[in-house]
């Protein structure tokens, strides 16, 4: 060792320079929860109920003089129903931490200031997830069969167009066999409560751990011990989001996350009933698809055409926007590069905008980066709503944010918002999908 001042005889006087905050490695995006209005009815008591006409009054017709006049028929009637779901984010800090850092007051106020920014924008991160989907929580589908590893870590290949886009690290999910009806293994051998260690983006594989962490705070698979034998899993198994399915689950299961695109946009196919209403006995309460057959094929603008003359011969209404992701948006541009003409908008709310003329004034198109690929959602203004009966804020029903954690001299605080996405008529909904998908490596 040299005797002169070298950085290793420095080494425990020199300090420590730490940046501000921390600098996030994901994707923070909101931009389809951020589009949608919130609506002025709030979901209280039963929830928001309103009144739709499916059918006209039919008591019309031409008489010859003095003939009797047409029967009198009143139009068909129902009702719908909003109803919120029950959203949550929780964080939770030692007895100990809080007295250590007391000796550093700005450091602390900034690290708990960081943990509160973190789980605000964790959760309505999710919510932009669970936009794009039916309420029932899936992640993905996996491409190849396999088999979990008991008490260890294993790899997971997703390699389809929707891949690992609704996955982030730290992330835990279960496990569901193809048909989605239940969580494969018996009581000694579960696939639940799993945990992403890490995800490679190009070629969708994810490390999973197999482990009990998560097992004593399952909402349904709590008695599972999840670390015994194996399990084979075939393709096309799904992973949903920890807690959002019921162990035998089923279709007709009252979904627990937000009902989003994928169950509004829907034709009774993954929500027979929505907003109470059912789709297979009320045709009018049917939203349009435009498909092939589930082969895709490249978007033109006929589709997309196609697409606005539905929604206008169905309702009577125009379509105003559009919602993509951003492999459509490229599907779209190349459309458009032989007439160089379009730039994008920014809106309001941070999202942006390309146009599209559909023949009644220019259409926004609005891309988000975790809309589901393969499809695109055309739709009027403001007819896709949040409606909210209690906003985001912490659950302090006793006037304090931070509550003892029973027999721990540990402080949990947790985030709530009671709300659901909903829509008071549908045949003025146009999916367009089959739509092939470009990759992104």
């Amino acid at each position: 060792m040299a005797l002169y001042a070298d950085l290793t005889n420095l080494a425990d006087v020199l300090k420590n320079v730490y940046g501000e905050g921390l600098t996030n490695q994901f994707n923070d995006e909101k931009v389809t929860y951020n589009m949608f209005p919130k609506s002025e009815r709030k979901p209280a008591g039963n929830g928001y109920v309103f009144g739709i006409r499916y059918a006209r009054a039919q008591s019309t017709g031409g008489r010859a003089e003095s003939a009797k006049l047409p029967d009198p028929q009143t139009g068909t009637k129902d009702q719908g129903t909003v109803v919120p779901k029950y959203l949550y984010g929780s964080i939770r800090i030692t007895g100990p931490a809080i007295e250590r850092a007391k000796g550093n007051p700005d450091a602390f106020v900034d690290s708990l200031a960081d943990e509160v920014d973190d789980i605000y924008q964790s959760l309505v991160v999710d919510m932009n997830r669970m936009c794009h989907w039916d309420g029932y929580g899936q992640l993905g589908r996996t491409s190849v069969a396999l088999s979990t590893v008991p008490a260890s870590s294993y790899a997971v290949t997703f390699d389809n167009d929707i891949g690992i886009m609704y996955m982030q690290e730290g992330q835990a999910f279960d496990f569901y066999a193809s048909a989605g009806a239940t969580i494969p293994g018996a009581t000694g051998s579960a696939v639940h409560g799993q945990r992403i260690l890490s995800i490679a983006p190009s070629t969708k594989v994810v490390v999973v751990t197999n482990g009990t962490d998560f097992t004593t705070n399952h909402p349904y698979a709590s008695a599972y011990t999840n670390g015994v034998g194996l399990n084979t899993l075939e393709a096309g198994a799904i992973a949903v989001k920890m807690g959002a399915r019921d162990l035998a689950w089923t279709a007709n299961d009252t979904p627990v996350e937000l009902i989003g695109l994928d169950g509004i946009f829907d034709d009774g196919t993954n929500l027979n009933t929505f907003e109470g209403i059912n789709a297979d006995n009320i045709p009018a309460w049917r939203a349009n698809i435009i498909s092939n057959s589930s082969v895709n094929r490249e978007l033109s603008i006929d589709l997309m055409l196609n697409a606005c003359d539905l929604t206008r011969t169905r309702s009577g209404q125009n379509v105003s926007k559009i919602l993509m992701g951003l492999g459509q948006r490229r599907k779209y541009a190349n459309l458009l590069l032989p007439d160089v003409r379009f730039a994008p908008t920014v809106l309001k709310g941070g999202y942006e905008t390309l146009s599209f003329a559909g023949g009644d004034g220019s259409l926004e198109i609005v891309y988000d980066p975790v809309c589901q690929p393969n499809r695109m959602y055309f739709f009027p203004e403001n007819i896709i709503q949040k409606y909210e009966l209690t906003p985001l804020g912490w659950g302090n029903l006793d006037n304090s944010q931070l509550h003892q954690r029973a027999g721990y001299d540990e402080w949990d605080a947790y985030l709530r918002i009671y709300t659901n996405l909903g829509c008071e008529q549908r045949n003025n909904l146009t999916l367009l999908k089959d739509l092939v998908e470009p990759s992104l490596y």
